[in-house]
């Protein structure tokens, strides 16, 4: 990402601080995500606005000063990488961890676009007679807050990682029933001999995960290898470059957890 495509066309306290957004003077029955855009345009005022130092951070960020408006729009534009997307978000989850305060806000504001998609598909998924719109545009917020202190900043994607920390956490406070199979041909590779994989509902992989391990139906290894490569989209051949496994290994390992899985689920053990 050149310097010149970034000035010419740019582009895009922990818990306590949902709350205090939600109190800002003025924020009157605005929804959450509204009162953190109208903190964050506060802070963006006046001749030292917030921002982050492009000569530090590097990845091919102007070398300046950078204000988070300019940022923002820089990360959301399409001649962004992914590699500097991570590398900035890494920042900034760390500065909202140990400065809290404006980078807290920083920090929601950024993410709102995700924070947004996210929502409305909670919104589909959970009964609208069981939580109205502004609480839950609260409880994600909430739920986000408290990601930023869990996601772990050596992961990779760490905005995706949030995202999914946050979902988790939303659809476990709403869980009514235990997650069941369903069948989702899109999910198998071809190199898997045709063999029908696990697909999990939305919302409920992680939970449905975490019993397998903890009922040791599977490993937390063969939990990762699930969520890197059915999950998360990462191609199998990635995975395997990365945690030095061959191809066709890491395909009978997956088949055996996912294997494992199926058969719990039609015990009823899951």
């Amino acid at each position: 990402m050149s310097n010149a495509n970034l000035d010419a066309d740019p582009d895009a306290d922990n818990v306590p601080t949902a709350k205090r957004l939600g109190s800002c003077p003025g924020s009157g029955g605005s929804l959450p995500l509204d009162v953190a855009e109208r903190a964050f345009d506060l802070l963006m005022r006046g001749p030292e606005p917030l921002s982050v130092d492009g000569a530090r951070l590097g990845h091919g960020l102007p070398a300046r000063p950078i204000p988070l408006s300019e940022l923002r729009e820089m990360l959301l534009h399409p001649s962004c990488s992914r590699a500097t997307r991570d590398h900035v978000w890494r920042h900034l989850i760390d500065e909202a961890r140990n400065r809290r305060g404006a980078w807290m806000v920083a920090a929601v504001t950024l993410a709102i676009p995700m924070l947004r998609r996210l929502i409305s598909t909670l919104a589909g998924a959970i009964p609208a007679e069981r939580i109205d719109r502004e609480d839950l545009e609260a409880e994600v917020l909430t739920a986000y807050l408290e990601a930023l202190y869990e996601v772990n900043l050596a992961w990779s994607h760490p905005l995706l990682r949030l995202s999914r920390l946050t979902r988790l956490a939303v659809f476990r406070a709403h869980a009514t029933s235990q997650p069941s199979l369903l069948a989702d041909p899109d999910l198998t590779d071809r190199a898997d001999g045709g063999q029908q994989s696990l697909a999990y509902p939305a919302g409920h992989p992680d939970q449905l995960l975490d019993q397998a391990v903890a009922q040791g139906i599977i490993s937390a290894a063969e939990v990762q290898l699930i969520v890197c490569t059915r999950l998360e989209g990462m191609p199998l051949s990635a995975y395997c470059r990365r945690d030095g496994l061959l191809y066709c290994t890491a395909i009978k390992r997956r088949q055996r957890a996912e294997t494992a899985v199926y058969q719990a689920l039609q015990r009823g053990d899951l």
